[in-house]
């Protein structure tokens, strides 16, 4: 975060000038909600018809505004479903927690749905904490590096004995996504329909988002998969759900959406 060093002066003349490192730190932590210390108040390049307190302030609010709006960008369907002003005020204690401590604000918030999951109110939605997971997850999934993915190409390279101990991992723009309520539609939604179905999804972001949700021994089969065990494993680990499990539609899916690569086989 850039301070606003030009608003400070560099002498005193009836006090020591504390250093520029030590003034950085108070204007910091004034930026953030901290009282002002007198030693920087006595620093400030006073303008007319505005006190060193209030120019202070200005930033103080200036700086929350961003934040909070930093955060309705991330996570406007959370917002949406909590009402404007819980939201915000959840925003103002976020800030008071989590304050940011880097000037790029793309990875601010990045824990608002666990700040959310740790503070059982009545105005915070049962749903809030895993739909801001989700939003947060989709945002960085976009932003994720791309790699090479396991393909029909590549299957056809690996001989059929060495089939069971191949081993796969999520490429960066995929995940997996587990909550026992239903984000995916509340996340997809605009006419405020409820649903009362937990999801276990799927996700695969290349060209454009793909959201696939999954029955049980579907997420056994790709959970098992992304935690590095082998195609065997995960094989077992379906069928131990389900004796009908799909084991050639599951690899479909693997290879059409290109969710996983090669980490051994």
């Amino acid at each position: 975060m850039i301070l606003p060093c030009a608003m400070i002066e560099t002498t005193d003349p009836q006090h020591e000038v504390p250093s520029l490192a030590g003034l950085q730190s108070q204007m910091m932590a004034v930026v953030f909600g901290e009282p002002a210390d007198p030693t920087l108040l006595r620093q400030v390049r006073l303008r007319s018809g505005l006190r060193a307190g209030d120019q202070l302030v200005i930033y103080q609010h200036a700086t929350a505004a961003i934040l909070e709006q930093a955060l309705t960008l991330s996570y406007p369907v959370t917002a949406r479903i909590m009402g404007r002003e819980a939201f915000a005020q959840l925003t103002v204690d976020y800030r008071a927690a989590t304050p940011s401590r880097s000037g790029d604000l793309e990875g601010y918030g990045a824990d608002f749905g666990v700040f959310l999951g740790r503070r059982p109110r009545a105005d915070i939605p049962l749903i809030a904490p895993d739909l801001a997971r989700f939003e947060w997850l989709v945002a960085q999934l976009a932003r994720a590096p791309e790699k090479p993915v396991f393909d029909h190409e590549k299957l056809a390279t690996i001989p059929p004995d060495r089939l069971p101990e191949l081993t796969l991992t999520l490429v960066p723009r995929a995940a997996l996504f587990g909550s026992d309520h239903p984000v995916l539609a509340t996340w997809s939604d605009t006419d405020g329909v409820e649903h009362e179905q937990g999801n276990r999804l799927l996700l695969v972001c290349h060209n454009e988002l793909r959201v696939i949700e999954l029955n049980s021994d579907d997420w056994a089969f790709h959970s098992t998969l992304s935690a590095g065990d082998s195609l065997k494993e995960a094989v077992e680990a379906a069928l131990d759900l389900n004796l009908d499990f799909d084991l050639g539609g599951a690899l479909d899916r693997i290879l059409r959406l290109g969710a996983f690569t090669v980490t051994q086989g």
